[in-house]
């Protein structure tokens, strides 16, 4: 298929968690679950770094479309049979580390139209309440702490309801990455407008470390949690926490968009990108602009300029040898 700056902003985000495994899958199956997310981690924390220092609008997006590639492909990394490898060189503790459903899904269950801490407010907590579109209004959490479900049986039964309540309503899920950021928009837009961009960045960090967490806790047990039905509740958290970190993200974009004179550089990162979208920060347009190919009618890297990246890297020990990476330690004039 072929795709395209218009044609980017249709695509699924399934679509992109397959599409950016074809660029780099002749990588990353020699990379590590925590190889992925290390590099996630390390975009992520380059977005708040870079408006710190008040980098030029291009180098701000850069890492956002750095980030956005890193997440997809963890998500890729993750999809799975918990306890099956995908990769000849995965550890046992990491062939645990699995969520069942796909990108869409995990955040539709999580994010249903609805934030899902209101949600939990305005049903209560395993209540059998009536739906109406009423209940699908902007989320109106107090900040900073939207409170909810505190004991861990209340958040599991509130997660259930939730999840319920998705799988009801599948029809409304966003069906490309443009609607998922116009949802989240109309979501947290309100909020957004009274928060700083500090603290929308601060608080996609807060989520990406519960995740971590989270993945720490598929194949880490205390003695009294080992038991029949928790290794598929940690799964759910896992996906929940996952969904939390695609929900920031689209918000990060989202108070980008609302005051993008903020961005020094926006106006020629805009005019050089060619975009005619409007004013809004998309972020398929983001990703596009680093990612995508207007030459070869498809995402690429954009490092060696192949659609299926060829980029001279080097693993150890899956390409190169234990005895020449111990070779490049061993300092010969001191013995």
């Amino acid at each position: 298929m072929e795709y395209s700056r218009e044609t980017a902003g249709r695509m699924q985000l399934d679509d992109y968690v397959t599409e950016i495994a074809k660029i780099y899958g002749v990588h990353d199956r020699h990379r590590s679950v925590w190889d992925v997310w290390c590099h996630a981690l390390h975009h992520a924390a380059a977005i708040p770094e870079r408006l710190r220092k008040k980098a030029p609008a291009a180098e701000v997006l850069k890492e956002i479309a750095d980030f956005a590639l890193w997440l997809f492909t963890a998500v890729h990394k993750l999809e799975g049979r918990s306890g099956e490898p995908q990769e000849p060189n995965e550890t046992p503790p990491e062939t645990l580390i699995r969520i069942q459903s796909g990108c869409s899904d995990l955040l539709w269950h999580r994010y249903p139209k609805i934030c899902p801490f209101c949600y939990a407010r305005r049903t209560g907590v395993g209540a059998q309440s009536e739906e109406s579109q009423e209940l699908l209004t902007p989320c109106d959490c107090p900040t900073p702490d939207p409170g909810g479900p505190k004991d861990k049986a209340e958040r599991r039964v509130a997660a259930e309801s939730l999840r319920n309540f998705s799988e009801r309503n599948r029809r409304g899920k966003p069906k490309n990455i443009d609607e998922w950021q116009e949802m989240f928009g109309a979501l947290f837009g309100s909020n957004l407008k009274k928060t700083s961009l500090p603290e929308v960045t601060l608080h996609l960090m807060e989520e990406l470390g519960e995740a971590s967490d989270a993945m720490v806790r598929m194949y880490s047990y205390r003695q009294d949690d080992f038991l029949k039905g928790e290794p598929r509740q940690r799964q759910l958290r896992l996906e929940s926490q996952i969904a939390d970190v695609f929900s920031r993200f689209f918000a990060l974009v989202e108070r980008m968009s609302l005051f993008s004179g903020e961005l020094p550089g926006y106006a020629r990162w805009r005019s050089e990108s060619g975009i005619v979208s409007g004013e809004t920060i998309l972020l398929s347009e983001i990703i596009w602009r680093r990612y995508g190919s207007d030459e070869l009618h498809s995402f690429y890297c954009p490092f060696c300029g192949h659609a299926a990246c060829t980029c001279p890297l080097i693993f150890v020990p899956a390409t190169r040898s234990m005895e020449e990476f111990k070779a490049l330690l061993n300092d010969h004039d001191h013995p």
